[in-house]
C-alpha cells in the first residue's frame, strides 16, 4: 500500500516506480508486485507495466469514508465511525464482498505488505487512508505476514491520530523506517530507523552524478494549487510572485514553470495564471509542458541554473539531476515536509523559504547565494549514503519475509507484493 492510488500526481507516480524497482532488484524479477488503487486501473497499468493493480479494499474502503463525510461529524468520532462500521460495509454488497475476498487471497499468498509514501498518514489524509491499512494489519497479522512501512513522512498529526498510528505500529508492524526526524521523534523510534526518501535513494533507478558542471541558463520553479487542506491563496501566489521578480533581478535569468501534478489532482498552472492577470509581465516565464517521465525532468533540471519549489519531488529530481533546489514553504504541512531538508544536500545550509511574512529582496538573496555556492558532490555523497540505507532496508525486508516471526521459513518468493494506496 501506499502513495500512489492512480491519480495524477507525478511525485507519486516517482515512488510507485522506485519501489517496484527496489523490489525486483532486491527480490528478483519474477517476484509480483500487487499495487492496490482507488481509481484509473488502466492508467496505473501504463505508469507501471511491471506491477499488477487491484481496485479492492482501498477503492471500498474511500467509498465509505467519503459517504461518511456527509454528517460533517468531527474527525475523531468520523474516524471511529469508520472502523466500526466498515465490517459491515465490507459485506453489505456483493461487489464489496468481492474486493474483500481479492484482498484476504493476496494476503494469504503474499510475501509480505510494504506501506510506502509520501504523506498518506499525514493529518489531512489520515481518515482516509488508516482504516483500510489497518484492515489490512490484521489481515497480515491474522495469516502471519510480516509488515513493513517504508520511509515517509507520517506527520504533522493530531494527538489522536498519533495515537492510534503508534498503536498500530507497535503491535502489528514488523519494522519501519521514516525520512523526517519529527516523525522518527513522535513515533518513539530509535535514530537508526531514520531514513532518505525512497525517490532520492534510489539509484537503481537513478545513477548518481558526482560530477556536474552547471550554466547560467533558467531557473526551474513549481508552486503548488493547493497544500491539499486549502487552495492555495492569493496572498501566497504574491509572496511567490514578488520572490521570483527580486531574484530575476538579481540573477537575470529566465523561468521555467514545471508541473508535478496534472490539473485533475492539484493544477500547478494556477501560478503562470497569476503572474499574467496581477501586471508580472516583467518575469519572462515559459510553461514547460507536463512531463510523463521523470528521467525528462531530470535532464531538465541537468541544464537548470537552480530550482525553487514547492514540491518535495520537484526539488528531490532536480537535485538528481545536478541542480541546487530550494524548497517553499507554506504553513504547516510543508514546514514539517522540508524540516529536515539539509541533510539531502549533504549540509550545504539549504535556504528553506516560507511564504507567510516573506520578504521578496531577503529571500532572493539567500536563494541566489545559495545557487552559487552549491556543490553537487555533496548532494551526490548524500545519496551515496541514501542508496546505501535503502539497498540494506529492502534486503532485511526480503529476510525478514523470508525468515521473521510470521514466516514459515520457506525460500519461494515467487509470490506478491502487497503495495499501493492514497487519495
Amino acid at each position: 500500500m501506499g502513495s500512489y492510488a492512480g491519480q495524477d500526481s507525478f511525485g507519486d507516480k516517482c515512488l510507485l516506480r522506485c519501489v517496484v524497482e527496489q523490489i525486483h532488484e532486491t527480490f528478483g524479477p519474477d517476484v509480483r508486485a500487487v499495487v492496490d488503487v482507488q481509481e484509473n486501473r488502466r492508467e496505473a497499468k501504463r505508469v507501471v507495466p511491471e506491477a499488477e493493480f487491484s481496485l479492492a479494499i482501498s477503492h471500498v474502503c474511500a467509498h465509505w469514508v467519503n459517504r461518511l463525510r456527509r454528517p460533517h461529524v468531527p474527525a475523531l468520532l468520523q474516524m471511529v465511525l469508520v472502523c466500526l462500521t466498515l465490517p459491515l460495509w465490507l459485506v453489505m454488497t456483493a461487489a464489496n464482498r468481492s474486493a474483500l475476498s481479492r484482498a484476504i487471497q493476496e494476503v494469504r499468498t503474499c510475501s509480505c505488505l510494504y506501506l510506502y509514501g509520501g504523506t498518506q498518514l499525514s493529518e489531512q489524509w489520515f481518515t482516509l487512508n488508516f482504516p483500510p491499512l489497518l484492515l489490512m494489519l490484521i489481515l497480515c497479522r491474522v495469516f502471519g505476514k510480516p509488515v513493513f512501512l517504508g520511509p515517509q513522512q507520517y506527520g504533522p498529526e493530531r494527538p489522536w491520530q498519533r495515537v492510534c498510528l503508534r498503536w498500530a505500529v507497535k503491535w502489528l508492524v514488523t519494522d519501519i523506517r521514516a525520512r523526517n526526524p519529527n516523525c522518527v521523534q513522535m513515533l518513539s523510534l530509535p535514530e537508526a530507523k531514520l531514513c532518505y526518501d525512497e525517490v532520492f535513494s534510489c539509484a537503481a533507478r537513478y545513477p548518481i552524478r558526482p560530477v556536474h558542471v552547471r550554466r547560467r541558463t533558467f531557473v526551474l520553479i513549481n508552486m503548488r494549487a493547493s497544500n491539499f487542506i486549502q487552495d492555495t491563496t492569493d496572498a501566497d501566489f504574491r509572496a511567490f510572485a514578488s520572490i521570483l521578480r527580486a531574484l530575476y533581478k538579481r540573477l537575470r535569468l529566465p523561468y521555467n514553470l514545471f508541473q508535478m501534478s496534472g490539473s485533475s489532482f492539484c493544477d500547478d498552472r494556477r501560478l503562470k495564471s497569476f503572474l499574467d492577470r496581477e501586471g508580472f509581465d516583467d518575469l519572462p516565464v515559459e510553461l514547460v509542458p507536463q512531463l510523463d517521465q521523470e528521467q525528462d525532468f531530470i535532464e531538465l533540471a541537468a541544464l537548470a541554473y537552480g530550482t525553487v519549489s514547492m514540491s518535495f519531488h520537484g526539488c528531490v529530481l532536480s537535485m538528481i539531476g545536478g541542480c541546487p533546489s530550494v524548497p517553499v514553504t507554506s504553513e504547516t504541512y510543508y514546514g514539517y515536509k522540508y524540516v529536515d531538508f539539509d541533510r539531502y544536500t549533504g549540509g550545504q545550509n539549504v535556504p528553506i523559504v516560507s511564504l507567510v511574512g516573506s520578504n521578496g529582496k531577503r529571500a532572493a538573496e539567500s536563494i541566489a547565494g545559495y545557487f552559487e555556492r552549491y556543490q553537487p558532490a555533496r548532494t551526490a555523497a548524500a545519496r551515496e549514503i541514501a542508496a546505501s540505507q535503502i539497498n540494506q532496508w529492502y534486503h532485511e525486508i526480503r529476510d525478514q519475509s523470508r525468515n521473521g516471526p510470521y514466516s514459515d521459513g520457506s525460500e519461494d518468493l515467487n509470490q506478491h507484493e502487497i503495495i499501493g494506496h492514497r487519495n
